[in-house]
């Protein structure tokens, strides 16, 4: 089984390796990708922090070298898609080869797991209608204007909202959760 993931520089540390790592540990192969990057190239990562102020504070994360290049993807060999939050859904929002990646996986009902700001490319590429989903409070507005019922959850909360083929969670203390969810999607059987 292959999984597309999504990532750029400044995406949320804990959102792309914690997914990679938990997958690549049920034996599934993950394509992470970035638009304009090739296989091994780097991008940065970051981590954010919510503290007491009025927002999250950001640091630099570790730096991840890219599996795969996003131009030679066959969207038709993977089975889900996986999209993290951080600061790079604010830009690949703007991207229409993001926008139809995200498209395809909704048109073939397939597996999506999105977290924290990773709702913002989904309201951009017009998936939301209709459907109920989580997202990083201040994504809120990005989840309504995209056509979407957003589903609140406090940001430091270990919830996951789950509406049809589409698993979403606030932010990184969800990831277990959110995780668990997007496995059963797949079909994938964990036992003790």
């Amino acid at each position: 089984m292959k999984i597309l993931l999504l990532a750029g520089d400044f995406v949320e540390d804990y959102e792309l390796y914690a997914p990679l790592k938990a997958l690549e540990m049920l034996d599934i192969d993950v394509h992470v990708v970035c638009p304009d990057k090739k296989a091994g190239d780097i991008i940065q990562t970051c981590l954010h922090f919510m503290e007491k102020w009025q927002t999250f504070s950001e640091q630099p994360g570790h730096p991840f070298q890219l599996t795969h290049a996003f131009a030679n993807i066959n969207l038709d060999n993977y089975a889900g898609l996986v999209i993290g939050g951080g600061r790079f859904p604010e830009y690949q929002r703007y991207d229409e080869r993001v926008l139809n990646v995200v498209r395809h996986f909704f048109d073939k009902n397939l597996p999506v797991a999105a977290i924290c700001h990773a709702l913002q490319i989904l309201s951009a590429a017009g998936v939301l209608k209709g459907r109920s989903c989580s997202a990083f409070p201040m994504c809120k507005l990005d989840v309504i204007a995209g056509g979407g019922e957003y589903v609140h959850f406090e940001a430091e909360s270990i919830n996951v909202h789950v509406d049809g083929n589409l698993v979403s969670a606030p932010a990184y203390p969800a990831i277990g959760v959110w995780l668990r969810e997007f496995i059963k999607l797949l079909g994938v059987k964990v036992s003790i």
